[in-house]
């Protein structure tokens, strides 16, 4: 009884640990800027964005980031501390738009953290690369992020 638990949860082990390297591919063609926003989250739950159109797709939007009146390269500054402080890896940034990284800890899953900037709103598209279920992971790093940003811009200066 034993051997067959450890047998199983072996398995269990190593399929995610494949999983999180498999995860470690190039992002979804889903990523970066279409048509003036952010890629659609696939029907899966391991997504969210707030620049999906009118909000109607509950199950993947989140609200927006506003931002402070400062100029972008000062917002952006401090857009690209806040995430790198959250664990988060810049890996293109381009003329108002960000895509970063995040790794989870013991299965390495990759999850990509899109940012686009919106006049005084800060438009956000996270997803996991893998699985179906994400257990809420995008949601609580967009939130984080939401609370970070405006601690962190308490008395910035232009």
């Amino acid at each position: 009884m034993i051997t067959s638990l450890f047998v199983l949860i072996a398995v269990v082990g190593v399929l995610f640990a494949g999983l999180g390297w498999w995860s470690q591919r190039a992002p979804p063609a889903t990523s970066g800027v279409v048509d003036g926003r952010l890629g659609a989250c696939p029907a899966e739950p391991h997504c969210v964005c707030s620049d999906a159109g009118d909000g109607r797709d509950s199950m993947h939007w989140v609200k927006p980031i506003a931002l402070p009146a400062l100029p972008d390269t000062t917002r952006w500054q401090v857009i690209r501390r806040v995430l790198t402080d959250l664990g988060g890896q810049v890996q293109s940034e381009d003329q108002g738009y960000l895509h970063a990284t995040f790794e989870s800890g013991l299965f390495r899953f990759v999850d990509d953290f899109e940012l686009r900037m919106d006049g005084e709103r800060l438009q956000l598209r996270s997803s996991s690369r893998v699985g179906y279920s994400d257990l809420n992971a995008n949601v609580k790093r967009a939130e984080a992020l939401r609370a970070r940003l405006a601690e962190a811009f308490v008395g910035v200066k232009p």
